[in-house]
């Protein structure tokens, strides 16, 4: 049916133009307004705490492997169950299946073999971790570095 008077009436495309002009402002100013909801919604986020990782100073040497197993045996007991240990500085992490007092030595050392996964792949070692100077130390070159 057409329309009776050819002067108020609007053609179908002219109709259709205004439309998709009005659908695009109306994207556009989504567009424009979402970005600034989102930034506000994430103005305060929480602060990330956690109870099992102290947090390191910016100038702090990274702990070595090396460190991490030699301290999981000292505070250890001798002849306790599998102890895990993970080093966050490199990403390893390994079980020490077995911690034995050090053999014909006074000091304290104590004998262990622990495994090792890195992305190396997973390797397996025989250590002797001995007290030094207030804190555990690997003895010799046990191939773990």
């Amino acid at each position: 049916m057409a329309p009776a008077s050819g002067h108020n009436a609007m053609s179908y495309a002219t109709f259709e133009r205004l439309v998709c002009h009005f659908m695009l402002l109306k994207l556009i100013a989504i567009t424009l307004v979402s970005p600034a909801l989102v930034l506000t919604a994430c103005s305060h986020p929480e602060p990330l705490q956690t109870s099992t990782v102290a947090p390191a100073a910016a100038s702090a040497v990274p702990i070595t492997d090396q460190t991490v197993i030699a301290e999981t045996v000292g505070r250890a007991t001798v002849g306790s169950d599998p102890l895990a240990w993970a080093n966050p500085s490199t990403g390893s992490a390994g079980v020490i299946e077995q911690i034995r007092p050090g053999t014909n030595d006074p000091s304290g050392c104590r004998d262990f073999v622990t495994s090792k996964r890195s992305l190396e792949g997973v390797t397996r070692f025989n250590g002797v971790a001995c007290p030094a100077d207030g804190s555990w130390k690997i003895n010799g070159s046990s191939g773990l570095f």
